[in-house]
């Protein structure tokens, strides 16, 4: 489920972050790459261009968004250690569970980014870059935990169960994204990510039984 309602200076930082990220997607939108300047992007975002850097480092920040990121904390080293049921694609889910809760994402740029995305091909290739990280780190925390589990997988074969993981959970990432944004307004990210694991859950089991 989703968090708690966020308190007043969260919002007006959520705000902003928005703001930011509409004018530069527009501003590419309406006149093109070479129009998106970081004074422009302030301008219509109502910012000063110091604020804009305590957002985003650069203006390719500010139209790809936000990266998703493993929590660098308990959450990531309970993980590794099994927890915290045990279940290796249900813990990866609560885990990314976790990292979209992280991301400030809202239905109406997506269209948007999608549409700057295809006509920027330098730009297409950051994002797929950066998913190309996340999946990494997925893998690289999921090999920690089958060592730490110990077991009869070693060397290349635990490598490649740890890839088909990590691998399964952005599909299920990926389809979770997917029905949230053609679902209606009160739906939820988190909660459409947790659906997607339990489906993903329910026809392993089916296929195992």
């Amino acid at each position: 489920m989703p968090d708690a309602e966020p308190g007043l200076r969260e919002r007006k930082r959520r705000a902003t972050r928005l703001a930011i990220q509409q004018a530069a997607l527009r501003i590419a939108i309406e006149d093109g790459l070479a129009a998106v300047t970081v004074d422009e992007i302030s301008r219509r975002a109502d910012v000063s261009p110091r604020t804009f850097f305590n957002y985003f480092p650069n203006k390719e920040g500010a139209l790809l968004g936000d990266d998703p990121t493993l929590p660098d904390d308990a959450l990531l080293s309970d993980f590794r250690d099994g927890g915290p049921t045990g279940d290796l694609l249900g813990d990866l889910g609560a885990l990314l569970v976790h990292s979209t809760r992280e991301l400030i994402e809202e239905r109406g740029l997506i269209e948007e980014r999608q549409q700057v995305l295809r006509a920027a091909p330098e730009l297409f290739s950051r994002r797929m870059e950066s998913m190309k990280e996340f999946q990494a780190a997925i893998e690289r925390a999921v090999v920690e935990r089958l060592e730490r589990a110990g077991g009869d997988l070693v060397g290349e074969a635990l490598r490649r169960r740890a890839r088909l993981a990590s691998l399964v959970a952005l599909a299920a990432l990926r389809h979770a994204w997917w029905e949230w944004s053609d679902g209606d307004a009160d739906t939820h990210l988190v909660d459409e990510l947790e659906r997607s694991f339990a489906d993903l859950d329910a026809l392993v089991s089916r296929s195992l039984a």
